[in-house]
């Protein structure tokens, strides 16, 4: 199996069952456990979506498909690995429901380290450089709709580590310093999360949930770029830090995403400034700004024919 039929055919409860990781409770489609990529907590705010099979951890601002928690789980593992891992007889049979733990392969001994040194931990970048051309992030980009010129303003390629593993994703910069990350089969970010905040001086701001979205709103409404400004919250918990930045502007367009959450913070929004205007219309029947592009085709005439029309 690849990684995108990997996403669709198991179960990321089965593969967290595999890790010996139980649900805390259950309420209907929506799995919550005690978050298994942070430190211990005591509410549970990982949730695992049985219906959409995502999941998304609330205290870290992040979520994904299958392969992004497996990932998370199993920083020691080389993308190969953790296909094969995710592919071989080690997940709960459907038939009696039991499982085996899945294990990151032990690494080779030069990949050691040496007797006294601290085993490397968590998500560091190391180095960014500009986006290249033909390169494997450029394509990831452009199956999402996305030209590089479009792109390469604001997006990096950044060089990371997960515990001794050098990576390498698309890095959107935040005010504070850190990258959200992004290639075909990552999707996480660097500390410190924070927003991002593009200041063209403009009165107007337009406001989004994640940099992919970003980008596809760029390449759809290029005229934007000359007279609005941009707050991508690269996750809905960072939205408190957005308030100063959204009182400033006389007008705030919102193209948040199209579930649940995404609908509540709209709302909310709109409550709360006067100036908030929802301009998710165009886009309606997709999950964000980004899949609308992806379904569109992601040529700028049919794209411009879309939106005269909707």
């Amino acid at each position: 199996m690849n990684i995108q039929q990997l996403n669709s055919a198991v179960a990321i409860t089965d593969f967290l069952a595999g890790q010996g990781i139980q649900p805390a409770y259950k309420r209907k489609e929506d799995w919550w456990y005690t978050s298994p990529i942070r430190a211990p907590e005591r509410t549970p705010s990982f949730k695992v979506s049985t219906r959409l099979n995502r999941w998304y951890d609330h205290g870290a601002g992040e979520g994904g498909k299958l392969f992004d928690l497996a990932v998370r789980l199993l920083p020691g593992a080389s993308i190969r690995e953790l296909i094969q891992l995710l592919s071989g007889p080690v997940l709960p049979s459907i038939s009696d429901g039991t499982a085996a733990r899945l294990s990151p392969p032990q690494p080779l001994p030069s990949e050691s380290p040496k007797m006294g040194q601290p085993v490397p931990s968590g998500l560091r970048v190391l180095e960014t450089k500009p986006l290249e051309a033909g390169s494997p992030l450029a394509s990831y980009l452009g199956q999402r709709g996305i030209p590089l010129d479009t792109a390469s303003p604001y997006c990096c390629e950044a060089r990371f580590l997960v515990r001794g593993r050098p990576y390498q994703a698309i890095g959107f910069k935040n005010r504070s310093g850190g990258y959200e990350l992004r290639n075909s089969w990552f999707k996480g970010s660097s500390s410190p999360k924070d927003i991002t905040f593009l200041d063209r001086g403009s009165s107007t701001l337009c406001l989004l949930e994640g940099f992919m979205d970003f980008l596809s709103l760029l390449q759809l409404r290029p005229r934007l770029v000359r007279r609005a400004s941009f707050l991508v919250l690269n996750s809905l918990s960072q939205l408190a830090k957005s308030q100063e930045v959204l009182a400033q502007h006389r007008q705030v367009l919102l193209f948040l995403d199209q579930d649940q959450a995404g609908r509540r913070v709209t709302a909310r929004l709109q409550h709360t400034y006067g100036s908030a205007r929802d301009c998710s219309s165009f886009y309606r029947g997709h999950q964000d700004v980004n899949a609308y592009l992806v379904a569109r085709g992601g040529t700028a005439r049919q794209l411009r024919l879309g939106l005269r029309h909707s």
